[in-house]
């Protein structure tokens, strides 16, 4: 029973790693979810410190 156990954790280990790298890395080319999201963020912080500093 014990075995069974412990392959089942790596298996999930396994698939949340895929998961992961899929996020971040993204597919074919294209940025990955994590970076479009980090740079929209980016995105929206320079726009809003540019409207804190209008007078």
């Amino acid at each position: 029973m014990r075995g069974q156990a412990g392959q089942a954790m790596t298996e999930a280990l396994v698939v949340a790693v895929a998961i992961a790298a899929a996020l971040i890395l993204g597919t074919s080319g294209d940025a990955g979810v994590v970076t479009t999201l980090i740079n929209n963020l980016k995105s929206f912080f320079d726009a809003y410190s540019y409207v804190l500093s209008l007078p």
